[in-house]
């Protein structure tokens, strides 16, 4: 069995065609019912190939706003006007290559298998294409498929990932600090220079890998490599309508009713942060999940739709944030604190509120209410009737390669604790995107509150007092989170 993803074509146990003997052609054949996949197990494959797609996304933010920006607003300044159809025209260039990049990263994956069983009627050699044949010791009769490819999500584990993430942190911050004490130098800079990518990659990326780890081994989803790639992708994707709505169209709103929304400590700004993206990004969150409603089959399955769209929108946001960190005076500070804190706090906020605005659209649907599909598109693959057998480097079937439905044991034993205090989910739609945006403007706004009455408090008292909030905060987010996930993990499958 070999994978394809493109060309060329590498398929195991192959031989160079002979130049003579008897050799007969194979053609291909469809897919045939219980069908058995061998493939060995590359649980990092997932985060590369999602790592080099969050990448091509942040470009592709970036610049539609200045694409946006060149029709509304040419100078950025919160009001309507002029008309800069030189940034529009030179956006949509540089946005083209981003955008066929992207599609080339999601085109479909194949998998081409190969079937040899003994057959006193057949040959000892197979003919098949590319110039390729399968020689035998015995006779066999010979069948091969190709398919778009439906192999398991794989992840690495939680805590690799999350000892990955503490020590590049960790790491990070100590060679990015003589830069802050000793000021720039050759060496500062140097060491700066050299830790400032892996720095950037690590402190946004691996907490939400994590998080879509912990999701994906513990909730119980069945669900293929490529569909949950899509819900992380159609994450990202929907922090482009969000950034466009935050930079420019509520700018213009707050500054036509007589407020500066970038002078900051003002209530404009305040606007933007507790009422313009929660409500924006929100509600684009929410039309990414609709988008792949088609995954839905439950009320479990929309939570976890739409908690993994919003770990993609965080993966977007957290790449911004994490950049102006280390371009700050202070970046080894500042870096630290961002990169903790988010990975802690933001991350997974953001995966809680789309979940609650998927969990709704899944009651939603298995109403009997329907959506139009996207899976007949040719960038998003149907279910095939194929079991996966994953397997080791050292040819071991994995555990994982039985794919459950049920939640883990660990899961069961953590909620349960929790059940007897278990909240109700929102059923409709309107409750769970208003869940969404409340708790959202929630944190928002409250961090924002406290900056601004402490914002003339330079002291040791101010600075903690701060970071006692953003503690409280992250400890309200976990309560939620144990009082809403026995309700999704632990109620009776449907």
């Amino acid at each position: 069995m070999g994978e394809l993803s493109g060309y060329p074509l590498q398929v195991n146990a192959l031989q160079p065609m002979p130049s003579s003997g008897l050799v007969r052609e194979i053609p291909l054949s469809p897919v045939p019912d219980k069908l058995t996949v061998w493939r060995a197990s590359t649980p990092w494959q997932t985060v590369r190939s999602m790592l080099g797609l969050v990448i091509v996304c942040f470009f592709l933010a970036q610049i539609a706003v200045l694409i946006v920006a060149g029709y509304i607003d040419g100078d950025m300044n919160g009001t309507l006007g002029p008309l800069d159809p030189v940034a529009t025209f030179f956006g949509g260039l540089c946005i083209s290559p981003f955008l066929m990049l992207f599609f080339y990263l999601r085109r479909p994956k194949l998998t081409h298998t190969i079937q040899a069983y003994p057959d006193q009627n057949g040959t000892n050699m197979h003919a098949l294409s590319g110039g390729m044949v399968v020689n035998s010791p015995v006779p066999t009769g010979v069948q091969h498929h190709l398919f778009r490819s439906t192999a398991p999500l794989e992840m690495p584990r939680p805590k690799h990932l999350w000892l990955l993430f503490v020590m590049g942190v960790g790491v990070s911050t100590v060679c990015l600090l003589p830069l802050t004490l000793a000021g720039a130098n050759v060496l500062t800079l140097t060491l700066a220079v050299a830790v400032v990518l892996p720095a950037w990659l690590i402190g946004f990326s691996t907490p939400v890998f994590a998080w879509w780890s912990i999701t994906s081994r513990h909730l119980g989803i069945q669900i293929s490599r490529r569909d949950a790639e899509w819900m992380l992708a159609a994450g990202m994707l929907s922090a482009v309508p969000a950034i466009v709505i935050n930079s420019i169209f509520s700018p213009i709103l707050i500054n036509a009713m007589g407020l500066n929304p970038f002078a900051s400590g003002t209530l404009g700004e305040g606007l933007i942060l507790f009422v313009s993206a929660p409500v924006g990004e929100e509600i684009a969150k929410a039309l990414a999940v609709l988008a792949l409603s088609h995954l839905i089959v439950s009320p479990k399955h929309g939570f976890y739709v739409g908690s993994t769209v919003g770990l993609g929108f965080a993966l977007l946001e957290n790449a911004t944030y994490i950049s102006m960190a280390l371009m700050s005076d202070y970046s080894s500070i500042a870096y630290f604190f961002t990169a903790t804190l988010r990975g802690l706090s933001s991350i997974p906020g953001h995966a809680l509120w789309t979940g609650l605005s998927g969990y709704a659209i899944g009651f939603w649907l298995s109403k009997g209410n329907t959506l139009p599909s996207l899976s007949g598109t040719a960038y998003l693959s149907e279910d095939a009737d194929a079991r996966w057998v994953l397997f080791d480097s050292k040819g071991r079937i994995l555990p994982e390669s039985n794919w459950s439905t049920e939640p883990s044991p660990a899961a069961k034993k953590l909620l349960s604790r929790h059940a007897n205090h278990a909240w109700p989910m929102p059923t409709t739609i309107s409750a769970g995107l208003l869940l969404a945006i409340g708790g959202h403007a929630l944190w928002n706004g409250s961090s924002w509150g406290v900056g601004v009455a402490l914002a003339e408090n330079d002291s040791t008292l101010g600075f903690l007092l701060q970071m006692a909030w953003l503690v409280l905060m992250v400890l309200f987010l976990w309560f939620c989170i144990l009082r809403w996930l026995p309700t999704i993990v632990l109620r009776p499958r449907e």
